[in-house]
């Protein structure tokens, strides 16, 4: 209930005042006191149970029930206020019926028997509020109006009561008869508005409605507003018509037949009919609108009341009503005018059907405009209402209703804009208006125009009729008011479209006005052109001005107009019009239009207005300049300005203008303010730098006619520049403060209350001229208000603007800064003119100011530099010439001493010269007061060469000239070198130090590499710059490749250069393309631009459509490379549609990735080789830097374009070629790439040719005809990589020229400049145009027809540079001479550093440098100036010339040495580093370990350093008296690193010889020398006086062991034989002699048994080799012999020596058998293990090593190859030699006790892990270990020899008897027999028969040569018993022992019984041996062991043969058979017994 309540409350109407705002208080219900109110929810309780009691009180008194419901009332209003409005009674409809039942009789009482009057009064007093006295009826209509405003139910409730007419009765009175007074009290106006609001809430419910009509109180009311108007009462008159509004808007079909039937409208209409005249004319108004509001409102019901208004005279009374307002004034409003209006519009819509037209439109009309025949929207239907308005624009002549009409007809054309030729074509009011319009006043005249206009916009409709009017309006008073206003009207109507261009010539306008100005013109001319004087009215001269506009409006875009007024003769009479301001703007656009037919006419009349103007006419000139800006961005209005002589004619303006800006000025300029004089200055200017803008045939002109320097010449005469400063001058004191930015210093000069002098003010707006032309934006700026470098953005937003507010636009804007911005960077659009500001800079010194000059010259030098800042900007500006210009104005300011002005320039000249310098300019640059070269340094240039033996003279005088030359100072800025800058300030040097060292700091700061390359920096190549984000496209054309030509071609259609035969295509022998290419910056991916290295175009004669047959690209989403040979058709990219490009064919397509091959920045080469194979087939490879990146097998090239397969005889195809994005594939995207040399041969290079291609790198300008290979003499005679007939074009920027169309045709053939000017969309006649033409370098070799080359196409996508660094300049005035003089002028480390530095830069960027230096041996020259400066190098030097070598950088790129000169001469001239303050020497050691141990690079160091005599320089140094021990380690270091990068035999041998040279002389035991003690770093480290010589022969001994064995150098067992053999045995064995140092010993033992490890050396080794061979091939190539070797006489020639090696190697370790590692070297050698492998063992006692050996020997390699033999004779001869030691006495522990024992035990080792190796059965083995074993008694060793050779003995006989006294036997000789006692026992074990007897026979033999008779007897007795005592061993124990301690012991070895022969072998040898007397025992032993044998023997005689065993003893012997048959060797031993 709540929530419907308020929903009903929303959408009923609201009468404006209802408000509840101040309402008086009802009464309150009473509360007991001190409570607090209740709450909304007990009040509406309480309300409830009161109104309970209320009800039960029904059949009570009427009195008391009514009584009962007033003291209701209050609780109920106070719930419902204090619920803000929601009601929550459940009882609402009963209170609501009751209240208003009792309000309803209330109501009756008040009005029932009393006059109207009374009746008024009566109803009043009830209802309003009377205080606290009565307030029953305020009660009862409050509380009505709170329900009323409920829900439709209450509402109904109410209705039914009756109240809702006795409202409207009381309404009516109020209105009807006034009070006395008629005003309101507050109190009032609450009761009304509450009284009103209720009545407007019955009106929005039916059942309300319905209760109105009950009576004729409406009927009263409607006649009552309409007749009664002046007696109604004011103050409801507001109310009143609410409440009839309110029924009206109801809507309700009962409501129109009241009215109807109570005919309300027409008694309305008929009383407003009389009354209309007297009464008011705003009170009439709203009468009627308020009847025609219950029309308006019922018709959408029932058009009845709508007939009876139109049969009731209803529009006359509204002509009448609308005419009343002719008088109303424009500031009058009334707002019932306009309801009243927009209620007549309302009625043109009324009807029953649509109004029937004709088609009546004529055209030509607008586009877009289409008459709709249907009827949509609201269209009028009613003409009858319409002809009211008509009507009322006729009749009245009131502005403002006149106006309103206008306005109401728009409004009907906007409803629909089919009412306008509904009326149109019906009643013509348009049409009628024109003709009556001219009588109306001026803003109706206006706004009917503004009407007419509104067609043209709005309905897009063109009202020829209606126009034609108009114009005949014009032409029949052409001297109106009216006239001007239409042709302002005409005027913005043409504007709207080029249509009415035409329609307005047809027509005749155009004419008409012609002949108007025409005759104006005379009149202007006759007067003089002084009108103003003439009193000519301002109307004649703005209706002058308004047809001049209309013309110019008429000539946009019309050529035929434009013709029609020059046909008309109108060009004289427009430049009369020219004289007047006033006409002055429109006139110049008369004849900017006629520029389009004859541009040429326009600027000869421009020009030569400006020429003739006389000084006076300052604003003449500047209005000329503007027009002549607008023209000048047309390429046709340039091109006709140049033609016209634009450029001189605006030269010589400002020649006028001469001295104009002098202070003070000069005469004639008296009269003519700086401003003004300023402002011209500008716009001339600005005329250049529009004409110049973007058009390179202009700027060529101007470049080549030299107005730059004409303009440059103007500016100075102007006045306000300084005089320029004498040579002589003094200088300006410095500026001690910072100069102000240069920005500051413009805008200081454009305020309007500058503290700067007048001339320099304007001196800085010149400069601010011409900075804003340098970036081409000066014609963007008109005036003078502000800087435009420090306002540039809001310039050109102002511009932007203005262009965009031009009413006729037909101004084209210029392209937006941001457009030409590059990275952030300066734009330089005009470098000519930056070169101007440069002229100017000398001229900027005012006498008057100095300091003020001098900060001025200061900030524009930080801004000229500020604008080179980016790479592009340097290389523009040395494109223009800027050095030059620099060097010829500001001389001066450069040869100054240092100074703000100087540095600043000084940068300038350094950051330029850095990209191209021409070597003239760079000569005077250096020039620049240098003093001359000290006479010492030319004659040390001199002797340069002399000793070079060149014979002609320039090249010395070159340098000699150039070494005197030099810059003055400077410092560095942001470079790569500003941190060389900061470490080289000389804190006081002389001049010519501080002179060389400014010089040095300049040539740094030029020289030094700006890009850095992944390999090394390189000086940058000339290039062609492809920027594709400025136009899109820019590529370089190659015309007529080839021309494949049919048999009857003529030969003419063919172009190219050459005298050979049409160059066949495609190439029969395959192709490859070479290009070097540097990306700048990618495109995104969204832009798909790619990089489109080389597409080749054919095109067929007689067709259209040329194909593309080659290409190579780079796609730049995925850095793919694609190389295509498919045929594609050569079109524009819109045509070719994605999803019609079909995937390319099979075969015909490679596509490799290549991403992380490229770096944006740097230079890679592109190689891409196509072999042609079999049939159609051939091999893609590509190639990126030199390494293959993709390959693959594919289609060639087809033999004809497209799908042609033949070609006819007369036929021909022309092949033509594009590199990057031509204009036919024009696509803006954000790429930018460089170009450098390419190349294209007709042939499959190899891939070596392309590795020389890639080294010679991207400044190789040449076509491969004479070509150097990297690292060899240029002296060499050069050769050809390439057929000079494969090479079909070269394209490099060093061969290029600027020409032109014509000269092309001219020079090489009309076909190759008709297709050139047609690429350039040029005439094939041009001679104006500047063609950039890259010549074809191979275009003089022989062959066939070639290319004429290649042509920039393109101006702002394009740009080519010519690379001419300083680092090359340098080579054409003196080159390293120069370099040479710096260094040769150091006196203090700085100079030296920077100097060095300079050479630095020049050799890392320019090889040709290098060449230079080594041609006059400039490294030589460098070693010996810095030997004569020692003291001034230190480290920061030193790192600069490993820097130069290439070392430097060591673990952040190649190590490598890249200056062999530099290393060789000075890295390697070791005396000039010793001798250094900063020991540069040990970092010199220390850095060459670096290189040398270097992964990579160190094979490739050591052989440079072999070449540069490393070795030999390092051997020497150790005789150096300055070298110290602690540099020997890295010495010997390097040595090894050297041995082992580059192995070379003459460095081992110069090692060799000076170990030699260490060694002492026999006579002096180095024994007895200390090392450790002896190494004292004060002594030199080659003297022969102390430890250290031979620590240091140790050091090189064990550097070459480590060398020889390293895992590292892998040298083959060849190399270890020659090296072995070069040294010779003789050289190992002197390191092993007997006086020779221990230590000294192991190592030189070490070294030979590593080479004797090889079994052929060890051969030659024991046979014998020469000696000598060391000292031999030392001697080669030796031209300087070691110190001690110099004084020795010649050796004469002696035949050679054979050396037995291993005899005097055992002679010599004899001496050295007390050092336990000799034994432990030996035994290695012995195990056959490497010697490498002793180095982790144990060092302090000999059986431990011993031990750890056997643990870590090869016993694989043991076991393959066997003990060495002779490892085992020189450990028994050294065991041989200890136990002949005598003994001294000194224990058990003694060495020559414990040596021997542990040499057996490792023997005995040894033996039982390999017991059948042949070595231990080994004659040699065998021998000596017999000889250790013979008990010698003296301590002399000799030779052990075999007994049986001839005179053996004799010479034993003949032994002295001393010898034969018997030593004391070693404590050893008893084991050492058990030894040879256990060898014998395993070999008479392994003997099956006696012919393997061998061992025992040696042993038997074996003898030293020392030994006596007896000692031998003695040996061979002790060997038979230790042989019978086995053979007694081996028979099982049973034959009793030979030896009598002893106890037979069974063994396994019992089993294995030796034979019977072997028996009776071995006792034949008894028997000899017992019959020559060599047996000394008993011989009794002899016959036992004879006879048990017998008895065995006998014993098996008689056993069984199947149970015999030789050896076994039986019980039962078997008969003994005839022995002597079985046994003859028996048989011969018992024959002998006898004897």
């Amino acid at each position: 209930m709540e929530a419907e309540g308020v929903s009903r409350a929303e959408d009923r109407a609201e009468y404006p005042g209802s408000k509840n705002e101040g309402q008086p208080d009802v009464a309150q219900p009473d509360f007991p006191h001190g409570e607090q109110s209740p709450g909304p929810t007990a009040l509406w309780e309480m309300l409830e149970r009161k109104f309970l009691e209320y009800q039960q009180l029904a059949h009570g008194s009427p009195a008391e029930h009514q009584q009962s419901l007033l003291n209701l009332l209050p609780l109920f209003l106070k719930a419902w206020e204090n619920s803000v409005g929601i009601i929550s009674f459940p009882s609402l409809q009963r209170l609501a019926q009751d209240t208003s039942n009792q309000l309803a009789q209330e109501i009756q009482k008040a009005l029932v028997g009393k006059p109207a009057e009374q009746a008024r009064e009566a109803a009043w007093q009830l209802l309003r509020w009377k205080g606290n006295v009565d307030q029953d009826g305020y009660l009862l209509l409050k509380s009505v109006f709170v329900l009323t405003g409920t829900n439709s139910e209450t509402l109904g409730k109410v209705a039914e009561s009756g109240l809702p007419a006795l409202l409207l009765q009381c309404l009516y009175l109020f209105f009807v008869f006034p009070l006395e007074k008629d005003e309101l009290f507050e109190s009032d106006v609450q009761i009304q508005r509450m009284f009103v609001q209720m009545l407007l809430n019955i009106c929005n419910e039916s059942q309300g409605l319905e209760r109105l009509l009950s009576g004729n109180e409406l009927q009263s009311l409607v006649i009552a507003t309409t007749c009664l108007r002046e007696h109604s009462c004011c103050s409801w008159k507001e109310p009143t018509f609410c409440v009839l509004r309110a029924i009206s808007k109801a809507q309700n079909l009962g409501i129109i037949q009241y009215l109807q039937v109570m005919d309300c409208i027409k008694l309305s209409i008929q009383n407003l009919s009389k009354l209309a005249e007297s009464l008011p004319t705003p009170e009439v108004s709203e009468a009627v609108n308020l009847i025609l509001g219950f029309v308006k409102d019922s018709y959408p019901v029932s058009s009845a009341l709508f007939l009876e208004f139109e049969n009731g005279e209803g529009y006359p009374l509204i002509l009448k009503v609308l005419l009343r307002y002719d008088g109303l004034t424009q500031s009058e409003v009334d707002p019932h005018l306009e309801e009243l209006l927009e209620l007549l519009m309302w009625l043109t819509t009324c009807g029953r059907s649509e109004l029937k037209v004709f088609d009546s439109v004529m055209y030509p009309q607008l586009e877009g405009f289409k008459f709709h025949h249907e009827a949509s929207g609201v269209t009028v239907k009613n003409l009858q209402a319409f002809q009211v308005l008509q009507n009322v624009f006729h009749k009245a002549s009131s502005p403002a209703l006149c106006t309103k009409v206008l306005s109401a007809i728009r409004t009907m054309w906007s409803w629909n804009a089919r009412n306008f030729f509904l009326l149109e074509w019906t009643l013509q009011p348009i049409s009628q208006f024109v003709e009556i319009v001219p009588r109306k006043p001026a803003p109706v005249q206006k706004y009917f125009f503004q009407l007419l206009e509104a067609l043209v916009f709005e309905l897009h409709y063109v009202p020829h009729e209606i126009l034609r009017k108009v114009q005949c309006l014009i032409k029949e008073s052409p001297e109106s008011p009216c006239t001007l206003v239409a042709l302002q009207s005409v005027l913005r109507i043409a504007s709207r479209d080029l249509l009415f261009t035409d329609i307005f010539r047809d027509s005749g306008l155009l004419g008409l006005l012609l002949a108007q100005l025409r005759k104006r013109a005379k009149i202007l001319r006759k007067s003089g052109n002084k009108e103003s004087m003439l009193g000519v009215q301002d109307t004649e001269r703005e209706l002058t001005c308004v047809m001049l506009r209309t013309v110019v409006m008429l000539l946009r875009g019309s050529v035929r107009n434009a013709v029609v007024l020059k046909d008309h003769g109108m060009v004289p009479f427009i430049k009369i019009f020219l004289d007047d301001g006033w006409y002055r703007e429109a006139s110049l656009s008369i004849l900017e239009q006629l520029s389009l037919i004859n541009a040429e006419e326009y600027m000869s009349i421009i020009v030569g207005a400006l020429c003739s103007s006389t000084q006076g006419e300052l604003q003449l000139k500047l209005d000329l300049l503007q027009s002549l800006l607008r023209i000048l961005e047309t390429p046709k209005g340039r091109a006709a300005f140049r033609v016209s002589s634009g450029f001189n004619g605006l030269l010589s303006l400002l020649s006028d203008l001469e001295g104009s800006l002098q202070e003070p000025p000069l005469q004639t300029w008296g009269m003519v303010a700086p401003s003004q004089t300023l402002d011209l200055v500008l716009h001339t200017l600005c005329a250049l730098s529009a004409a110049l803008y973007l058009d390179p045939v202009n700027s060529d002109f101007f470049k080549k006619n030299g107005l730059f320097e004409k303009l440059a010449e103007d500016l100075c005469l102007l006045g306000c520049f300084g005089a320029q400063e004498e040579e002589e001058a003094p200088l300006p004191s410095r500026v001690d403060t910072k100069a102000r930015p240069f920005a500051d210093l413009l805008s200081m000069a454009f305020t309007s209350a500058s503290p700067l002098p007048r001339k320099i003010q304007s001196c800085l707006q010149i400069l601010s001229f011409l900075d804003s032309m340098v970036d081409g934006t000066l014609h963007l700026r008109r005036d003078l208000k502000g800087s435009p470098r420090a306002g540039k953005d809001p310039v050109v937003n102002a511009q932007k603007e203005d262009a965009g507010s031009d009413p006729q636009g037909n101004v084209k804007r210029w392209p937006d800064l941001e457009e030409r911005v590059d990275e952030g960077d300066a734009v330089i659009m005009h470098p000519g003119i930056l070169c101007i500001m440069v002229r100017l800079l000398p001229w900027l010194y005012h006498a008057d100011h100095p300091q003020l000059s001098q900060e001025i010259q200061c900030s524009m030098a930080s801004h000229i530099q500020s604008l080179v800042k980016s790479e592009k900007n340097r290389q523009v500006m040395c494109e223009a010439g800027m050095l030059r210009t620099l060097v010829a104005s500001c001389r001066r300011a450069l040869t100054a001493s240092p100074s703000p002005l100087n540095l600043g320039l000084i940068r300038i000249f350094e950051k330029l010269a850095s990209q191209a310098i021409e070597p003239d300019v760079l000569r005077q640059f250096l020039g620049l007061g240098m003093p001359p070269l000290p006479s010492a340094a030319v004659n040390i240039l001199h002797l340069s060469f002399v000793n070079r033996g060149d014979s002609g003279g320039s090249g010395s005088q070159a340098i000699a000239a150039g070494t005197a030359e030099g810059p003055t100072g400077t410092v560095l800025d942001a470079s790569p070198c500003s941190a060389v800058t900061q470490t080289i300030r000389p804190s006081g040097t002389s001049q010519g130090s501080a002179t060389a060292l400014q010089t040095s700091m300049s040539l740094i700061s030029m020289t030094s590499p700006r890009n850095l390359q992944p390999q090394r920096a390189a000086l940058a190549p000339s290039f062609v710059e492809f920027d594709m984000s400025v136009e899109g496209y820019g590529c370089l054309f190659i015309p007529t490749l080839s021309t494949v030509m049919g048999s009857s071609t003529e030969y003419l259609v063919s172009g190219g250069i050459g005298t050979g035969a049409a160059r066949s295509f495609p190439p029969p022998r395959g192709l490859t393309f070479s290009c070097w290419f540097l990306i700048g910056r990618h495109s995104t991916v969204t832009e798909g631009h790619p990089l489109r290295f080389l597409s080749l175009v054919r095109h067929l004669a007689r067709t259209e459509q040329p194909f593309v047959c080659f290409s190579v690209s780079l796609c730049l989403d995925d850095f793919s490379l694609v190389v295509s040979t498919e045929e594609k058709e050569f079109q524009p990219l819109d045509v070719m549609e994605p999803e019609d490009d079909p995937e390319p064919s099979a075969g015909r397509q490679l596509r490799v990735r290549c991403g992380q091959l490229l770096a944006c920045g740097q230079w890679h080469h592109l190689a891409v080789v196509v072999t042609k194979e079999m049939k159609r087939n051939c091999t893609v490879s590509t190639y990126l830097d030199g390494q293959i990146t993709g390959s693959a097998k594919m289609l060639y090239i087809q033999a004809l374009p497209g799908p042609f397969l033949s070609m006819d005889p007369s036929s021909f195809v022309d092949v033509y070629g594009y590199i990057a994005t031509p204009r036919i594939w024009k696509q803006k995207s954000s790429l930018i790439w460089r170009l450098g040399p390419t190349y294209l041969f007709e042939e499959a290079i190899s891939m070596d040719t392309l590795e020389v291609i890639n080294k010679l790198g991207p400044r190789y300008c040449g076509n491969f005809q004479a070509v150097h290979a990297q690292g060899l003499d240029l002296d060499v005679e050069a050769m050809p990589l390439v057929a000079e007939e494969r090479v079909s074009f070269g394209l490099h920027v060093a061969s290029s020229s600027i020409t032109s169309v014509t000269d092309i045709r001219n020079t090489y053939s009309e076909v190759d400049s008709r297709l050139i000017a047609k690429e350039m969309n040029i005439s094939s006649r041009d001679s104006t145009m500047p063609v950039f033409l890259l010549r074809n370098c191979a275009g003089h070799l022989s062959g066939s027809l070639r290319t004429v080359g290649a042509v920039a196409v393109g101006h702002l996508g394009i740009r080519v540079f010519h690379s001419i660094p300083a680092a090359s300049s340098l080579d054409f005035i003196g080159g390293p001479a120069i370099l040479l003089g710096l260094i040769s002028l150091a006196t203090d480390d700085h100079t030296m550093y920077a100097a060095i530095k300079v050479l630095h830069s020049v050799l890392t960027s320019n090889v040709m440098c290098d060449h230079l230096m080594q041609h006059i041996r400039g490294y030589q020259i460098m070693a010996f100036l810095l030997r004569k400066k020692t003291s001034l190098l230190n480290h920061r030097i030193f790192q600069l010339i490993l820097s130069i070598a290439g070392t430097a950088e060591l673990g952040f790129g190649s190590s490598a040495v890249t200056n062999v000169g530099v290393f060789r001469h000075i890295l390697c001239n070791f005396e000039l580093w010793m001798n250094t303050a900063d020991n540069l020497e040990l970092s010199l050691f220390s850095h060459l370990v670096e290189i040398l141990r270097s992964p990579r690079e160190g094979p490739r160091n050591a052989e440079v350093a072999h070449q540069a005599q490393l070795i030999p320089k390092l051997i020497f140094l150790f005789n150096e008296p300055g070298l110290t021990f602690s540099k020997i380690p890295t010495i010997i270091a390097i040595l090894g690193c050297q041995l082992r990068g580059h192995f070379n035999i003459q460095d081992l041998l110069r090692i060799g010889l000076f170990v030699v040279y260490t060694l002492k002389p026999s006579s002096v035991n180095e024994r007895e020398i200390c090392v450790d003690g002896g190494l004292d770093s004060s002594v030199p480290a080659g003297s022969q006086t102390s430890g250290k010589t031979i620590w240091l022969r140790n050091q090189l001994l064990e550097m070459l062991f480590s060398v020889i064995s390293s895992s590292q150098l892998h040298l083959s067992s060849e190399t270890k034989e020659e090296m072995f053999l070069n040294l010779g045995p003789d050289w190992f064995l002197l390191l092993v002699q007997g006086h020779v140092h221990p230590s000294t010993t192991v190592l030189g033992l070490k070294l030979l048994l590593h080479f004797l490890s090889s079994p052929s050396l060890q051969g030659r080794f024991k046979d014998g080799l020469s000696a000598g061979s060391w000292v031999e091939h030392s001697s080669e190539g030796v031209d300087i012999v070691i110190d001690n070797l110099k004084s020795q006489p010649p050796m004469p020639d002696q035949s050679p020596c054979l050396l037995p090696g291993f005899r005097v190697l055992k002679d010599f370790l004899s001496h050295h058998v007390h050092i336990p590692e000799v034994y432990l070297i030996v035994s290695t050698f012995f195990l056959q293990t490497p010697l490498t492998e002793l180095m982790d063992g144990p060092k302090d006692r000999l059986d431990a090593m011993l031990r750890w050996l056997l643990q870590k020997h090869h016993s694989e390699e043991v076991l393959r190859a066997g003990l060495c033999t002779e490892g085992a004779l020189l450990l028994l001869e050294m065991l041989k030699a200890t136990m002949n030691q005598p003994s001294a006495g000194s224990g058990d522990d003694a060495w020559e006790q414990t040596f021997p024992a542990s040499v057996l035990q490792f023997l005995g080792l040894v033996h039982s892990t390999y017991p059948q190796d042949p070595a231990w059965r080994a004659p040699e083995f065998l021998q000596m270990l017999a000889a250790v074993t013979f008990p010698l008694g003296t301590h002399k060793v000799g030779h052990v020899t075999n007994a049986s050779s001839p005179g053996a003995e004799a010479d034993r006989d003949g032994i002295a008897e001393h010898l034969q006294a018997p030593a004391k036997s070693h404590p050893t000789r008893k084991q050492l027999r058990e030894f040879m006692q256990l060898l014998l026992r395993e070999f008479l074990l392994e003997a099956s028969n006696p012919k393997q007897w061998l061992p025992l026979e040696v042993l038997l033999e074996a003898f030293p040569d020392s030994a006596t008779s007896q000692q031998k007897r003695d040996f061979q007795s002790e060997i038979l018993l230790s042989t019978m005592e086995i053979f007694h061993t081996m028979s099982g124990g049973n034959v009793p022992l030979l030896r009598d301690s002893k106890e037979p012991q069974p063994n396994a070895e019992a089993a294995a019984a030796p034979s019977l022969a072997n028996i009776s072998h071995f006792t034949q040898k008894l028997v000899e041996k017992l019959c020559s007397g060599m047996f000394s025992a008993d011989p009794r032993h002899i016959l036992l062991f004879i006879i048990d044998h017998i008895m065995v023997v006998r014993i098996l005689g008689r056993a069984p043969l199947s149970a015999r065993h030789p050896f076994t003893p039986t019980t039962r012997p078997p008969p003994l058979p005839p022995p002597l048959v079985r046994f003859p060797e028996l048989g011969v031993f018992m024959f002998c017994l006898p004897f």
